[in-house]
């Protein structure tokens, strides 16, 4: 049982938790972001790609600067409170553009990594290394809240449970920064159902609607949410702290990403949710340990905002065909044929066969294949049963198809597709060669 219902202060947050929780040598890690990402692509959690790795000036002057057209991030690998950020948009080897729009020419992009690598914006002032990342793409259910960079999902994780979240939401005061103390906004979400209940900006207090707008705040419902609780457990897991805090994105075609692991989070996020974090660490602190999948469970239980039992889950509606974006990272668009009557998903054998090609380490057990694949914003894993012949790629039944309602009319480009077998695999994932270089 809780005993406190004081929100957690700095000092109790490291006596009580960190310096308990968090050992020496997981706490290194977390605050290295290279090898957090290392760490995380070792346990198979979705993270952006690294690009380039820059360790000394050595590097830099040796580099050929072929990097993504699209852009890509700079950051320090021990970066703090997200200083050192440099995003950039667009690239054309020797100059490129910035989120802001200002143009950046290479000596400048250098000077950067220079000012990084010579302690800058580290830690404690040391020498750094930095790298560049795979740029992120907001997803569009998200862009109407933010003027500029790119938001992200904060979950304090406690021994595989989530205990409290937040969407923060950058704003052109924090310069494009998802950072509260720079002026970001800060959205509590509720544990069970992923909704958006209050909304803190610093200096400010409690806010309803976005700052000049009358778009509102709370209500709002996340996508993927049910995938971003069980990431953020298996993060924290995997970077061995008892205490963390978990940053995750959400790429408009990878889906949700863990970008950083926090050994030290900062507790405004209590203002943000008005609830105490330590009455709910309190709560669970001597519970026996929990699986990642388990951990999801509780804190959807343990958690839950008085509201969530009266809210409604609105129904997927779906055409009796649908093309899926399967894998991850997504590998190929498939079209699917959706059969509640049928109880057990099924998959062609020649669907098998191609994937196999692009990731040669598929698991297959006792004729079934676990495959990832994306059901408008849910992110699913189902079970394929492989089946030779069969009229279509892939055939949903009941088990993937919860919460689905099955429209009886097909659209026009839904009959053209089925005119075009040609189409209904679609390629859209790297080569084996690349694939294997990221592993």
């Amino acid at each position: 049982m809780a005993v406190s219902q004081i929100p957690l202060g700095m000092n109790a947050r490291n006596f009580l938790y960190i310096k308990r929780y968090n050992s020496k040598a997981a706490k290194q890690v977390a605050d290295n972001k290279i090898l957090t990402k290392k760490l995380l692509l070792q346990h198979q959690i979705p993270t952006p790609k690294l690009l380039a790795i820059f360790p000394n000036r050595k590097a830099v002057k040796a580099f050929d600067w072929q990097l993504p057209e699209d852009g890509f991030v700079i950051k320090p690998a021990r970066g703090l409170a997200g200083e050192g950020i440099l995003v950039i948009t667009k690239w054309h080897k020797t100059h490129g553009r910035r989120n802001n729009g200002q143009i950046i020419t290479r000596q400048e992009l250098v000077t950067h990594l220079l000012d990084i690598m010579d302690g800058a914006y580290s830690l404690q002032n040391l020498p750094d290394i930095a790298f560049a990342e795979q740029l992120i793409r907001m997803h569009p259910f998200l862009k109407k809240y933010v003027p500029l960079g790119l938001p992200d999902i904060r979950l304090i994780v406690f021994n595989q449970i989530q205990v409290m979240s937040m969407l923060r939401l950058p704003t052109n005061k924090s310069q494009g920064k998802a950072n509260l103390n720079q002026g970001a906004i800060g959205v509590g979400i509720d544990m069970s159902t992923g909704i958006t209940t209050t909304a803190f900006a610093k200096h400010k207090g409690r806010i309803t609607y976005l700052p000049g707008t009358k778009t509102k705040l709370c209500g709002i419902k996340l996508p993927f949410w049910d995938e971003i609780l069980l990431m953020a457990s298996q993060a924290q897991k995997a970077s061995a702290l008892g205490f963390a805090g978990v940053d995750i994105v959400i790429d408009a075609k990878s889906g949700p990403l863990v970008i950083e692991i926090n050994a030290r989070p900062g507790l405004e996020i209590q203002n943000v949710n008005q609830a105490s974090l330590r009455t709910r660490l309190e709560r669970i602190e001597h519970m026996p340990p929990v699986s990642p999948e388990r951990g999801v469970q509780v804190a959807k239980s343990l958690f839950a905002s008085p509201f969530s039992d009266r809210v409604k889950i609105k129904p997927i509606y779906l055409e009796p065909f649908v093309k899926l974006n399967i894998g991850k990272p997504v590998v190929m668009q498939v079209l699917a044929a959706v059969n509640p009557l049928q109880l057990n998903s099924q998959i062609d054998l020649k669907l098998v066969e191609k994937l196999s090609q692009i990731n040669p380490h598929l698991v297959i057990e006792e004729q079934h294949l676990k495959l990832n694949f994306q059901l408008k914003n849910r992110s699913l894993v189902g079970k394929f049963k492989i089946m030779p012949n069969l009229p279509y790629p892939l055939m949903l039944g009941r088990r993937e198809l919860k919460n689905v309602r099955i429209k009886t009319e097909l659209s026009n480009d839904t009959k053209q597709l089925l005119k075009q077998p040609d189409q209904w695999v679609t390629p859209v994932a790297p080569t084996t060669q690349q694939l294997e270089s990221d592993s």
